[in-house]
């Protein structure tokens, strides 16, 4: 016999527009990566579990990320403006001061980004209508995962609090070889398989991809169905944060 096979919880990263921490090129430019990225994703379980910024603990870099890339990545672009915020010129000018600068520029006084005293173009690049599922598997903490994800403390969302996740988000547990079991949804009408793309993740290190072939069903209503037969939700009791 093998060795035992570590549960993992399951989640579903899907919604209008998504945006996973690109590189920023400037300070108007930013854009996404194509998938999300293990920080963004950590980020996201660490407020499921109830952490602020910089309170995570040491055990969530170890957790183990894989997603199963649904859809071919459509990015879009977006196109901003940000204009110089008023009644901020009395701060600056004491910030200006106690560094030893003049103060007496309107320019100084009132800034936006690469623009100085004007309107800064900003433009981002997002993902259109894109899903992920995710395989998040930490050896030890299933059940405390497992209960954050169900009942978040702090709301998830992707990449950016204005686009958050539609329903399903959470799907379930199950060992971790059955996120080659979960179906996807056919492309064309009697296709029974489709394939699909897995990046697995170990701490922030990306492993090779690996493209396979998946069950295939029609339509959402059949893939809820199937998932819930594949999955199971358990009855967890949320731990607290003293690990």
């Amino acid at each position: 016999m093998g060795p035992p096979v570590t549960d993992s919880v399951y989640i579903r990263l899907a919604g209008p527009l998504q945006s996973w921490a690109g590189a920023t090129v400037t300070g108007n430019i930013v854009r996404t990566e194509s998938l999300p990225t293990p920080s963004s994703m950590r980020g996201l379980l660490a407020g499921a579990l109830g952490y602020k910024r910089g309170e995570f603990p040491a055990w969530l870099d170890k957790v183990e990320f894989t997603v199963r890339e649904e859809k071919r990545v459509t990015f879009t672009d977006d196109f901003q403006t940000i204009n110089p915020r008023t009644g901020e010129e009395k701060f600056r000018r004491r910030m200006l001061l106690a560094q030893g600068m003049k103060a007496s520029s309107a320019k100084n006084l009132i800034f936006t980004p690469d623009a100085q005293g004007g309107t800064s173009i900003v433009n981002r690049t997002y993902l259109a209508d894109s899903e992920f599922l995710v395989r998040i598997t930490a050896e030890g903490y299933t059940e405390e995962i497992d209960a954050a994800l169900r009942s978040p403390r702090f709301s998830t969302y992707l990449g950016r609090k204005a686009f958050p996740a539609v329903f399903p988000f959470y799907l379930g547990v199950g060992n971790s070889e059955l996120i080659n079991q979960l179906p996807a949804i056919s492309q064309k009408k009697g296709e029974e398989h489709r394939r699909v793309t897995l990046h697995a993740f170990v701490q922030d290190l990306s492993l090779t991809p690996i493209s396979q072939y998946v069950p295939a069903v029609q339509d959402r209503d059949a893939w809820l169905e199937a998932v819930a037969k594949v999955l199971k939700l358990r009855k967890t009791v949320r731990a607290t944060n003293s690990r």
